[in-house]
């Protein structure tokens, strides 16, 4: 019973990390066309701050991130009701990982 049991939690583990949404992936997706893959802001997201620089990187933390995200601020878009929040966790921890 317990092998069962231990098997059916490596599998259930196996399975939730299969379905758990890439960062980067989305953050390609959805951001990159405005904030560029390396974080330097494109012209589509001009004014904008560049998400590898150092004082964004200092200023802003996965939960400042993520609820930009997901409300919205200036030009850009809310994401609240087009991703769902573990996506938009994911995409913010992404940002945190485009220090230079």
């Amino acid at each position: 019973m317990r092998i069962a049991i231990c098997c059916f939690t490596l599998l259930a583990a196996a399975s939730a990390a299969a379905e758990a949404p890439s960062g980067k992936a989305l953050y390609e997706q959805k951001c990159a066309i405005c904030h560029g893959k390396d974080g330097v802001a494109k012209p589509a997201g001009k004014g904008s701050k560049n998400f590898n620089d150092p004082a964004f990187q200092g200023a802003y933390g996965v939960e400042a991130i993520a609820k930009v995200t997901a409300d919205g601020k200036g030009k850009m878009p809310a994401y609240r009701s087009s991703l769902k929040p573990d996506e938009i966790a994911a995409i913010a921890a992404h940002i945190k990982t485009l220090a230079p």
